[in-house]
């Protein structure tokens, strides 16, 4: 994921141009954002598991991205308040690339 992330030739050969390009213009969003809560957008799903989330972004036309972050606090979105968001896999046409 961090090569995807770091490399957009490596993004774009992966994934294609139009999920290469939306997939490096989320991790943009996600490197300006101060909190996870100032993502343009917000995620699709947030779903709460031990201590943090996992987050689903909407990406492309059948393509989402899945992140975790550490989230302290009660309430469903706590998530909000997080620096960090960890890169976890991408699904693509219902086929997870990790």
């Amino acid at each position: 994921m961090r090569d995807l992330a770091t490399e957009p030739k490596k993004a774009y050969r992966h994934l294609g141009s139009e999920n290469g390009q939306a997939f490096i213009g989320l991790v943009a969003d996600f490197r300006a954002a101060i909190f996870a809560g100032d993502v343009p957008m917000g995620p699709i799903s947030a779903t709460r598991v031990e201590d943090g989330f996992v987050l689903d972004w909407f990406v492309s036309s059948g393509c989402t991205l899945k992140t975790v972050i550490d989230a302290r606090g009660a309430g469903d979105e706590a998530w909000k308040d997080s620096h960090r968001i960890q890169l976890k896999a991408l699904t693509i046409g219902g086929e997870v690339l990790a």
